[in-house]
């Protein structure tokens, strides 16, 4: 099933999510809970809670890491690209040299492939309508952590 075939749903104007900002919303028919990122004028959406352990990615930090765009789980610091949810890492390679000594590698990105959920976006109504469709809604698309018991936070921002 392609994009186009989900039901989009209104989730929040625009101008609620700045450039550079995070929101969690609930999606309104599936009462799923995600997170909306604003990233140089790029809207993003991924479940709200980590796939390790639930943590609050609302409270993470954005951050680029090999060229792509993460969000770093406050809880355990897992870095998750917000464009695919793929678990991202700086790993190194072993290597044996002449002399029999292991020899590391320089650390290089490396993915441990998509395990954040993630979900389309559509910009309505001149730009200024935020609309989800639910990928979960995608049959053979369950990912590990779906079957798993998470914690779910209600996440507000205050401004004093």
């Amino acid at each position: 099933m392609s994009s186009e075939l989900l039901t989009y749903e209104f989730v929040c104007k625009l101008s609620e999510l700045p450039s550079g900002s995070k929101k969690c919303v609930e999606l309104p028919t599936s009462h799923r809970s995600v997170m909306l990122l604003n990233i140089r004028g790029q809207v993003f959406c991924m479940d709200q809670a980590c796939y390790h352990h639930g943590g609050p990615l609302v409270n993470g930090d954005i951050e680029e890491l090999g060229g792509k765009v993460t969000i770093k789980c406050p809880w355990h610091a897992y870095q998750i690209a917000v464009e695919t949810g793929e678990g991202l890492y700086k790993g190194v390679d072993m290597s044996m040299t002449p002399s029999g000594k292991l020899q590391p590698s320089s650390p290089r990105l490396k993915s441990k492939g998509v395990k954040q959920r993630t979900h389309f976006v559509e910009l309505r109504n001149d730009g200024q309508d935020i609309y989800i469709a639910d990928s979960s809604a995608i049959p053979g698309t369950t990912l590990t952590h779906d079957k798993k018991s998470v914690f779910v936070f209600n996440c507000f921002c205050l401004f004093l």
